[in-house]
């Protein structure tokens, strides 16, 4: 079983857009973080031939990578869930991938810093401290015996490849 862990791609300024009066989790991509990810998308699929879901935080920019993920993935369903967001605690995406998981071999998931180096981290160590530098569009790979089973500390790295190797 394996988790492919996506950091969304460049969203605009958080202070620019806290200016706008908006709240956070609507900040969207920009236009070149749009582009990189699609070319990212583009080098992925040599490596990553298919997923079975895509699992997102409901959070705008993140569900804008996904969507853009989709792009290289068609058909694919998509999944907003709570747990993807970044001030969710590593524990509850675990319990999310042992229940609602198991039906899949291969999940990619899509979300936020710090959130998705400290699950990184939770499911290599059993801690749930980062010691992970994940950039913006950069792809982790997880490998796990089983999802229904899959525990902190269960998981090896499979590779880890920062959005500027797709430059």
């Amino acid at each position: 079983m394996e988790i492919i862990i996506v950091r969304h791609a460049l969203a605009e300024v958080r202070e620019d857009f806290a200016k706008k009066g908006l709240e956070d989790q609507f900040r969207p991509l920009t236009l070149k973080g749009r582009k990189r990810m699609q070319k990212v998308c583009l080098r992925m699929k040599d490596f990553v031939k298919d997923v079975d879901v895509i699992v997102t935080s409901p959070f705008t920019r993140a569900a804008q990578t996904a969507q853009i993920l989709t792009q290289s993935y068609p058909g694919v369903k998509t999944i907003e869930v709570p747990e993807m967001v970044p001030q969710s605690p590593p524990q509850a995406l675990l319990k999310w991938i042992r229940t609602q998981g198991r039906n899949y071999k291969r999940i990619m998931i899509v979300g936020h810093e710090p959130h998705l180096s400290t699950f990184a981290s939770y499911m290599l160590t059993g801690k749930a401290e980062s010691f992970i530098d994940l950039r913006k569009s950069g792809i982790l790979s997880l490998e796990l015996e089983s999802f229904a089973q899959a525990e902190a500390g269960g998981a090896e790295l499979m590779y880890s490849i920062p959005p500027k190797i797709f430059d």
